[in-house]
């Protein structure tokens, strides 16, 4: 049934990734729709009076939102189930429907060429499409120009004047981000940065060790995969809890063997104690369920005598943390402006209150929907 809705400054109409379920109309009032990439909002359009939402839906099977919805002030909005909406079109003259049909996919091209320029010109330290590229010039050059060093296996060293010529020249990118991505991997254990006086006695950066070039090709593919496919990847944005989860599993399965299918099993209760005397939480279903909502899956099994054991993919977790460490300390670097390489570790707490993955409202164990959005919490 067709509803109007009164919001008021702030209200959130739908998010970006999110299936589309109504078509929204623009009754009075104006909404502004936007992305928002680490923590910032960066506005794409605003929609006014008679603007419409959502009808990407009347032609494609479970279409998403491209951006997310707010009101810019008090508005009225007209929803409409999409199934209402869909059958209004579809009993219309083919004439009409191939119209309207075409203007759909007009709009769709159009807000995609709008986020795509809003996006490039994003000014944040660190911008979200120049990701892929920092980390690729830097293992395009150490495999290319780099140079063994003795005694440590899989290290090379990268002279500096080529690593500017290569970002500044080749693949027009800012030099001083190169080297903000460094100061990244040395503060993750990955690089080291050897520094010289010049002539007016200031230290000038002449070389940088990378410890694991791989690990950069890797991330680079993984995170430009993500970025571009359709709609809001959940695995390239880091939430805190799963970050923890994931390492505290990691860690206690490093030294365990897989089976065939690349799988360690874990004894379940072991596991609870080893992760509260080791990294100090209680591991309950609403942290398995925070993995899953990126995508990592872990499985329980219970045996005929009543044993239940966990397992995981081993590989898919080690490489994950390590993609979500240097995501976050991206985040951390366009949070301040800057990456600081004399950031102290901070103590985790003893028993942090859970969050809802999908609305982070607050939750606990008991619970198995959120209160707050229904969202279904893992079992």
């Amino acid at each position: 049934m067709d509803q109007v809705k009164d919001l008021k400054r702030g209200d959130l109409l739908f998010k970006e990734g999110e299936k589309i379920t109504h078509v929204y109309v623009v009754q009075s009032g104006k909404v502004s729709l936007f992305l928002e990439r680490s923590g910032r909002k960066i506005e794409i359009m605003e929609g006014k009076t008679s603007h419409v939402m959502g009808e990407a839906a009347l032609f494609t099977n479970n279409a998403k939102h491209l951006l997310s919805a707010e009101a810019a002030g008090p508005c009225k909005i007209l929803e409409v189930p999409i199934e209402v909406m869909k059958a209004q079109v579809d009993s219309s003259q083919p004439g009409v429907k191939l119209v309207v049909k075409s203007l759909v996919e007009g709009t769709k091209q159009n807000c995609q060429a709008i986020r795509s320029l809003k996006m490039d010109k994003d000014n944040s330290p660190c911008p979200q499409f120049s990701i892929p590229t920092l980390f690729c010039v830097l293992a395009l050059v150490a495999k290319n120009s780099g140079h063994p060093v003795e005694g440590q296996d899989g290290h090379l060293q990268l002279d500096w004047t080529t690593v500017k010529i290569y970002t500044t020249r080749m693949f027009r990118e800012s030099l001083s981000r190169v080297q903000h991505v460094v100061e990244l991997l040395k503060k993750l254990g990955k690089a080291e940065m050897r520094f010289e006086k010049n002539e007016d006695e200031i230290d000038e950066l002449v070389s940088v060790t990378l410890f694991d070039v791989q690990l950069l090709e890797d991330f680079a593919e993984f995170y430009q995969y993500n970025l571009y496919k359709p709609g809001k990847s959940e695995i390239i944005y880091v939430d805190p809890l799963a970050l923890k989860v994931a390492r505290a599993l990691v860690e206690l399965g490093k030294d365990l063997e897989t089976d065939f299918r690349g799988a360690v099993r874990m004894e379940y209760d072991k596991l609870l104690k080893d992760v509260k005397e080791q990294f100090r939480f209680d591991l309950k279903s609403l942290h398995l369920d925070a993995l899953e909502k990126k995508g990592l899956f872990v499985k329980r099994q219970s045996t005929d005598k009543g044993e239940v054991f966990l397992s995981f993919d081993k590989v898919e977790f080690q490489d994950m943390l390590r993609f979500w460490q240097i995501i976050a300390e991206i985040d951390k670097w366009n949070e301040k402006g800057f990456v600081d390489l004399n950031e102290k570790a901070e103590e985790e707490a003893v028993d942090d209150k859970a969050k809802c993955p999908a609305c982070q409202g607050e939750i606990t164990d008991a619970h198995n929907f959120c209160p707050s959005c229904g969202h279904k919490l893992a079992a």
